[in-house]
């Protein structure tokens, strides 16, 4: 605002006066327009948010195309026995789809190892809760790279964890070497293709998940669980301390 001297003549006053509006008015509007223009510029649109919540029977039809090309026929027919009658004793205990727009856009499943082997030192039992599986994770092409995949990987290795598991184990097909970085960077560790992995049950080392067209990722989920050098040649590194 501009201020006039008390001693200037009445026919300048009036002159300041209108002068005076004018300039009020037009930093007005010049004020109005950078408002505007900075709401424009800093306005995005507004992703509705994603849901995730455990997988019912419901989500099957949703569900199923999604895991076209990356699970066999007999993978789905546990899928449906879980939704069925769900409990530990089935091959998802864990399982959870992340949902946008009422629309289900990844799905994620696990379960505790199966470990029937005549020179196992632990009960089955113990195994199965010490070691997980990260057996499905699928995520719609639409939505890929946008984080929903880490979404359900966490959820699902905080379920691990709230039952006792120390390890969880995921399938990588050699081929997807894409994957690698992804995983690498959710802080999970790499190994050798066809290489498996070794495991200290009991007394020795045990070999697990040996399989040409594979390379499997792991994550410790309690401290404690690390990787040390086998001490033979060839061999893969053994991941001690989940028993």
């Amino acid at each position: 605002m501009f201020r006039q001297s008390p001693r200037q003549p009445a026919l300048t006053r009036r002159a300041f006066r209108l002068f005076s509006a004018w300039h009020d008015q037009s930093m007005g509007k010049a004020s109005r327009r950078r408002a505007e223009n900075r709401t424009k510029t800093t306005m995005r649109p507004v992703r509705p948010p994603v849901i995730t919540r455990p997988l019912t029977q419901g989500d099957l039809p949703q569900v199923m195309p999604l895991l076209k090309d990356v699970i066999v026929q007999d993978t789905a027919q546990a899928l449906a026995i879980y939704l069925e009658e769900p409990s530990t004793a089935n091959r998802f205990p864990a399982a959870f789809v992340a949902e946008l727009d009422r629309q289900v856009v990844g799905v994620v499943a696990g379960v505790g190892a199966n470990l029937q082997l005549p020179r196992l030192e632990v009960p089955p039992e113990q195994a199965a809760q010490r070691i997980g599986l990260l057996d499905i994770l699928a995520v719609h092409p639409g939505h890929q790279g946008s984080g929903i995949g880490a979404l359900l990987c966490d959820l699902l290795l905080e379920s691990f964890r709230e039952r006792g598991t120390r390890l969880v184990l995921a399938r990588v097909a050699s081929g997807r070497r894409d994957l690698v970085p992804v995983y690498n960077r959710w802080g999970w560790s790499m190994g050798n293709p066809s290489a498996g992995v070794a495991v200290q049950v009991g007394s020795q080392p045990l070999a697990l998940m040996e399989d040409p067209g594979t390379r499997i990722a792991w994550k410790a989920l309690a401290s404690g669980v690390r990787l040390s050098p086998s001490g033979l040649r060839g061999q893969p590194p053994v991941v001690s301390g989940v028993f």
